[in-house]
């Protein structure tokens, strides 16, 4: 049986910054996982996010998310938000988390909450590891979604 809530790293660790989302899972997961939570990492395929999100209270997504701040800051983001308008510009996985919010809208699929914890990429190019301003967010970050995790 599944966790009542679900923190989905979205992410592509090959692609910089884009590794964010799994990052932060191996943070957690390092130091210890959130009581009570399912730690998920995925692609950002939509309809992968959507049968983890199926039945769930509530799902963190940890993200890039590119709005022309500066690299590194973490933007906390809900359904009552423009996801679309964050989410897609920085991913290098195709449709991402906001075209899978409008699905799930579609199809009565979405959790009782969603929150999107994207954070500002400096870099998405090919290649592993995070940029210093996105590595130094990531402690920060990872406060954050157990603060998100605990609500």
């Amino acid at each position: 049986m599944s966790a009542p809530v679900a923190v989905v790293g979205v992410g592509n660790p090959m692609r910089g910054d884009d590794g964010i989302g799994p990052a932060a899972l191996r943070a957690l997961a390092a130091d210890v996982a959130p009581a009570g939570a399912d730690l998920v990492q995925l692609d950002g395929e939509p309809a992968r996010l959507i049968e983890v999100w199926r039945g769930r209270r509530r799902v963190v997504v940890v993200d890039a998310a590119r709005t022309g701040a500066p690299p590194g800051t973490i933007h906390r983001l809900t359904l009552d938000d423009d996801l679309g308008a964050t989410t897609a510009p920085a991913s290098s996985h195709g449709a991402g988390v906001a075209t899978a919010v409008a699905l799930a809208r579609r199809l009565d699929a979405l959790p009782d909450e969603l929150v999107v914890l994207g954070v500002e990429p400096a870099d998405v190019a090919m290649g592993e590891g995070l940029s210093a301003p996105v590595a130094a967010a990531l402690p920060g970050l990872v406060t954050r979604i157990r603060a998100e995790v605990a609500r």
